[in-house]
């Protein structure tokens, strides 16, 4: 037996020599060379020699050579489409950007659609890939959730396992898809919840088909692996889409699948249900919570204390979110003297009444100033909502304000702020004296000043559309609507920040310009 070199339709591959008969290796040939070729009409195929069957009649040795015929040329095409499916492939693994991997799977899955009864075209390693690279993308919105909906359906779909953390994201993306969680989101993500939890149906082959050879083969590949099983990570993220939707009866039903699945909460848990109960003004749920976190040795962390004083400060206690932040920030500023003992008592108030132990060495970040901004301005309190705003800018490690800080304080003089009016006497009655209007501090030489600071930021910063929208409607509120100062605050955001502005800013700005009134309605 001897090696050879034969050609089918133009392409080199190892032929084998053999001896006696021909017909058998003739048929058998022409038999495997169909399954390649469709059009096997275009292929001859002949035992070498001058005669047809001259050696096999002397017994000799026969030479079997595959000889192709002038009219089929087909290698090309199917080499092109070969090359071309390889380069998607490697786009789809070594794309710098997300956009350009999404083309290149898009391409893939439109050209090279899915057939049950071959091996998958894109492998399941590149699938992975472009997985973790959409769940990587923030924010979380519609479009990443169908792309990712459609990763992983071709994924389970060809038969591939779809990992836990896949379903997480998967599960997060459709509870974040929209601005506003409701419980229809909820519910979608549910169903996304029980899909985890069922084994895949890869598509079956029509068993009814003509021919034996598709009724014979099965699909590939086998479904042999189990479904994935939750862990807590996926009833936690179940547990914020519920938070989201402000939904009662969402919350309790995942609070129930938690209980039931006998996982122990852990701290992003418990942190999540401080926001529910703060946004729903429970503030005895917040206490429990509380409790419970102390008893198991939950560490509150940096997160919780900044949820407390939003839940403190919308149910009335202004005075517990004030005594939080100044333990937080004694620790970045030691207080001396008789304000180190009251600052020493906030703590052990916390500690012992509100199970809430500040380390020492714990500080305030950017989000605690923002907090303590906001819900200062919010209750009215200027002189505090300042306070702050200097500790955030002055501290050893100074942080540059915030886009929701600098909206708060705008939208405080907008609540709060009036128009002063001609200044008008009042006298008492028991001593007749005179004495002044008490004058507020959220006023118009204040409004000012701010707004001077704000513009002395620097070039990077960007502001958006809601914070320019509140600095105009609060000069209107303190100047009366008067066009020349309105005109001049516009012209100083346009020449800093440009004018690609769209929505209610637009029709603000043709207010202006027209010398109309200038108020929220607007």
């Amino acid at each position: 037996m001897h090696g050879e070199r034969c050609l089918i339709d133009g392409a080199e591959r190892t032929g084998t020599v053999f001896t006696g008969r021909t017909d058998g290796f003739v048929r058998k040939t022409r038999s495997a060379t169909a399954k390649h070729h469709p059009g096997g009409d275009n292929v001859e195929y002949r035992p070498a020699g001058d005669g047809s069957h001259s050696h096999a009649h002397r017994g000799g040795p026969v030479r079997s050579v595959l000889r192709q015929s002038p009219r089929g040329y087909q290698a090309a095409p199917r080499d092109e489409g070969l090359r071309r499916r390889q380069k998607l492939l490697h786009v789809l693994l070594t794309a710098r950007t997300i956009s350009e991997a999404w083309r290149a799977y898009e391409d893939l899955i439109t050209k090279y659609p899915y057939n049950p009864l071959q091996k998958p075209v894109i492998p399941y390693g590149h699938l992975h890939r472009l997985a973790g690279r959409l769940a990587s993308v923030k924010p979380r919105k519609r479009t990443l959730y169908l792309k990712l909906s459609s990763v992983l359906a071709t994924l389970r779909r060809t038969g591939g396992c779809v990992y836990p953390w896949e379903w997480n994201t998967l599960i997060d993306c459709a509870g974040k898809q929209w601005r506003k969680t409701s419980l229809t989101d909820y519910r979608a993500a549910l169903d996304i919840f029980n899909d985890m939890k069922t084994p895949p149906h890869l598509l079956e082959h029509d068993s009814t088909s003509g021919d034996s050879i598709f009724r014979s083969r099965r699909p590939f590949p086998p479904t042999s692996w189990a479904p994935a099983k939750p862990d807590i990570t996926t009833y936690t993220v179940l547990l914020s889409i519920a938070v989201r939707s402000i939904q009662h009866v969402a919350v309790r039903h995942a609070l129930k699948l938690l209980r039931v699945s006998g996982f122990s909460p852990t701290r992003y848990t418990y942190l999540i249900m401080l926001s529910f109960y703060a946004r729903t003004s429970q503030l005895s749920e917040v206490r429990s919570t509380l409790h419970r976190m102390k008893q198991q040795g939950v560490e509150v962390g940096i997160i919780g204390f900044n949820t407390c004083i939003w839940a403190f400060s919308s149910n009335g206690r202004m005075d517990l979110a004030c005594l939080i932040y100044r333990v937080l920030r004694h620790n970045v500023v030691p207080e001396a003297g008789s304000n180190a003992d009251e600052v020493a008592a906030a703590a052990r108030y916390l500690r012992d009444t509100e199970c809430l132990d500040i380390p020492p060495d714990l500080i305030p970040n950017q989000a605690v100033y923002t907090s303590m901004i906001q819900c200062s301005a919010y209750q009215g309190n200027m002189v505090q909502a300042l306070h702050v705003f200097t500790d955030m800018l002055s501290m050893p490690s100074p942080l540059p304000p915030s886009v929701a800080a600098f909206r708060a304080v705008f939208l405080g003089f907008y609540r709060h702020g009036r128009k002063l009016g001609p200044v008008k006497f009042t006298r008492d009655l028991t001593t007749g004296e005179q004495h002044l209007p008490e004058l507020s501090a959220w006023n118009f030489e204040n409004l000012k000043l701010i707004f001077k600071a704000f513009m002395d930021l620097p070039k990077g910063y960007r502001p958006n559309g809601r914070l320019l929208y509140w600095i105009i409607v609060a000069f209107g509120r303190l100047s009366g609507n008067n066009p020349m100062v309105l005109r001049n605050v516009w012209e100083q955001l346009e020449g800093k920040y440009g004018r690609n502005w769209g929505g209610r800013l637009e029709r603000v700005g043709k207010a202006i310009h027209s010398s109309q009134v200038v108020d929220r309605r607007e």
